[in-house]
Formats: C-alpha cells, sequence, structure tokens
C-alpha cells in the first residue's frame, strides 16, 4: 500500500535524525553538534510515514553543477536517503525517489545528483556514474618529486577559527574549473565539514597558499594519526579535503603534505582520476592507486537542458535518444560549432540511442560512449558517431566530485 509521502516541519527534525541513524547504522548525533545541514530546506525534504512512523528518509538541495566549459545548471543534490530495515523491499524507496525527481522538474532543475552509500541502487532510476573518485597511498620516503620547485607563492598554516573564513571563497572559485563540482552552502560548511569531516579527526590541521600577488588560490585540510611508538616515524596524513583554482596550486599543495614532518604516509580518498601527481614525481610507482570509485551519479531529468548547458571539444553534430526511467523518451540533436553551442528536440532518427544511466555516465566527458557500446550498453545507429561523440563530449580536466553531500 503507498506511505504517506511529505515534506517535514522543523518540530520534526529530531525525528528525521533517529530516522537517518538507524536508517544508515550510525551513531547518534553528537549532544551540541551542528544542526545547519540537517535542518536547511524542509521543503525539500520528502520522508515516507507509516501509521504516523518515519519508515523512509530522503530529501534534496538546491545545488548547482558545474558544467564542461564552466557553465553552472541547477541540480537537485540527492542526499539522506534511507529505508528503516522494517520497511525494506515495500517499494518505500521508489516512492520516495519519484518525490525527489517531481520536486526538481517542478524546480526547472534539469538533472538529480547524488553520491552513492552502495552502487548497485540508484541505476534503476535512471543514475548513471558521471565522475569517479580516485583513492591513493604514498609511502613519503619513496617521494622524490621530479623538479625543482619554482613556485613564487607562499604556504602558511592557519587556525579552524581563521579556516572556517579563509577557505569557502577558494573552495567557491575552484569549483568553477572543472566539470563535476558542486555548491557548497554555507548550511553545508557548518555541519557536513567543520562537524563531521574535520571535527572527527583526532588532529586536523589546515594549510592555505597563496600566488605571488598573496591572492588566496588553494588550500588542503589534513588529518595526522598514529603515535610513533618506539622512536619510529609512522603516522599517516590523511588529506581531508584538497582545492586549487590552477594546476601549479595543485602541485604545490602536493610538495607541502609531502614536506610535513614526522609522516611515513600520505593518503588521499577523493582526488580526480587524472591527478598529476604520479607525473611530477621520479618514480611513478611509488603513487599506489587504492581505489577508483563511483562517485557524482548523475539523472538526466531534461537531457535538452543537460546538452545545451555545456561545451563540446570540437565542432560536430549528433543526434542522441535517451530512454527515462518513467518510459519518456527525449531525442535531442546537438550541434557544437564556432558560434556556439545548439540543441533542439527532435523527430530525426537518431545517431546513437541509450538509456538514462548510459546518459548521466557519458554526459559531462567522465566516459567514453565508445566504452558504453563495447559494453552493449549504447546502441550504434551511425557506426562513425561514436568516435565523433567521443571527441565532442571529451572534458579536461576529468570531470570530479571533489566534495560530498
Amino acid at each position: 500500500m503507498p506511505f504517506e509521502i511529505r515534506a517535514i516541519e522543523s518540530a520534526e527534525v529530531d525525528d528525521l535524525l533517529v530516522a537517518d541513524q538507524r536508517g544508515f547504522g550510525g551513531a547518534p548525533p553528537r549532544p551540541g553538534a551542528s544542526r545547519s545541514w540537517a535542518a536547511a530546506e524542509l521543503d525539500r525534504t520528502r520522508v515516507a510515514f507509516d501509521s504516523g512512523h518515519i519508515v523512509g528518509v530522503s530529501r534534496t538541495y538546491t545545488f548547482e553543477l558545474t558544467m564542461p566549459g564552466g557553465a553552472m545548471l541547477p541540480a537537485a543534490a540527492v542526499s539522506w536517503v534511507s529505508v528503516q530495515p522494517t520497511h525494506r523491499r515495500r517499494g518505500v524507496l521508489t516512492q520516495l525517489m519519484a518525490a525527489m525527481h517531481d520536486d526538481a522538474r517542478a524546480r526547472d532543475e534539469p538533472a538529480a545528483i547524488l553520491t552513492a552509500s552502495e552502487s548497485s541502487i540508484y541505476g534503476r532510476f535512471g543514475y548513471g556514474v558521471a565522475a569517479w573518485r580516485l583513492a591513493m597511498t604514498a609511502e613519503k620516503s619513496r617521494i622524490e618529486f621530479a623538479r625543482p620547485d619554482h613556485d613564487d607563492g607562499s604556504m602558511r598554516l592557519v587556525t579552524l577559527d581563521e579556516a572556517v573564513v579563509a577557505i569557502p571563497p577558494v573552495y567557491d572559485r575552484a569549483r568553477h574549473t572543472r566539470a563535476g563540482m558542486v555548491t557548497r552552502p554555507e548550511f553545508w560548511w557548518e555541519q557536513v565539514f567543520w562537524e563531521f569531516m574535520v571535527g572527527q579527526a583526532k588532529a586536523s590541521f589546515v594549510a592555505i597558499h597563496a600566488d605571488a600577488q598573496g591572492n588566496d588560490d588553494g588550500y588542503v585540510v589534513y588529518s595526522i594519526t598514529g603515535e610513533g611508538a618506539g622512536g619510529l616515524v609512522d603516522r599517516r596524513l590523511t588529506i581531508i579535503d584538497m582545492q586549487a583554482e590552477t594546476p601549479a596550486a595543485w602541485i604545490r599543495l602536493w610538495r607541502y603534505v609531502f614536506s610535513v614532518d614526522l609522516i611515513a604516509t600520505v593518503s588521499a580518498f577523493n582526488l580526480p582520476v587524472d591527478d598529476p601527481l604520479r607525473h611530477v614525481v621520479v618514480d611513478g610507482r611509488s603513487v599506489r592507486v587504492d581505489f577508483v570509485n563511483d562517485h557524482l551519479w548523475l539523472a538526466p531529468l531534461d537531457p535538452l537542458a543537460i546538452l545545451g548547458a555545456r561545451t563540446y571539444s570540437i565542432a560536430g553534430r549528433l543526434v542522441i535518444s535517451a530512454h527515462a526511467a518513467d518510459g519518456t523518451t527525449s531525442t535531442v540533436a546537438v550541434e557544437s560549432n564556432a558560434d556556439g553551442t545548439f540543441c533542439v528536440a527532435t523527430n530525426e532518427e537518431p545517431d546513437l540511442v541509450c538509456d538514462a544511466p548510459v546518459f548521466g555516465t557519458c554526459v559531462l566527458g567522465g566516459n567514453r560512449w565508445s566504452e558504453l557500446a563495447a559494453a552493449g550498453r549504447l546502441e550504434v545507429r551511425r557506426p562513425e558517431a561514436v568516435a565523433l561523440a567521443d571527441a565532442m563530449f571529451l572534458a579536461t580536466p576529468a570531470p570530479a566530485l571533489l566534495s560530498f553531500f
């Protein structure tokens, strides 16, 4: 039977937090902890009730998604999705996802985006992996940079109180430089970043890079764990968040973390797949890849608007047909030339035919159309169109979501 699906009121936030804790199997919120993320945009919550009790939680936030070329696309950032163990396999999640997508369409948001706690769930709701994340580990003693450091800028360590003011503007500028990046609203920083990501670290530090003119253009937030027992240096530096406006600033941040004393190992769990570290050290094998996992998932709610919001690497024209999870089909002619990008709905015979997850996988350029064709997930009506699509949709730098929500 259908469950009641509605937004919650501020008086129900406590119940929302309890349901979220039960759904994800997490610890209760710390007394006095910030609720800025929990209490924000409650009109965008979509919560399932059974006889007055919360049995499923979901919500979206009003975000922007950076597109190839730098345009900002309105996007519904899906978060807090969980169903209570007592109500699994009863259609609760299906109702919640439909309610969130309806809300996003009503707000003219062409895409819904999320990060997945389980990667097997969201394909059936129209989501594809638009950007991947890289985790790496390197032993500090094996890292030697291949060229001298010619950076004319400077690094400084700041207190957490100083960082609260200094680093959000850097992030907001950096997010414009790479497709797949998203908004970090003020209410995100307080609870998600400072309370959860940084606050749980036993020892955390913030270092900021400034360019030669003294303008901040990058930062790294990291934790240090381990005690160095027996007089041995065996502590680990873990990068919590690293952002930079330029490739040069990014490499300078890498140089910095490998210069921190009393560290044996440096690790990071959310890097772009095209991270340059292995290219700037003497021995690229010393940079060990721990995993490459899905990170940003994208569901196209309006393929025409999404295709029209990005730029393309070369001139060309394609007709792409995408089948949505609700049974509807969008066929779009996209043309890129010296005058710009032009997209229109069309009844033309498509060059490429795909479902919504494949469209979401390829539209930012984080995956090649030919990969999906080789995997049997893309119908090719015009063979030469695959190579053209690969070239047109190429995004440099590679799409990445260097954030969480």
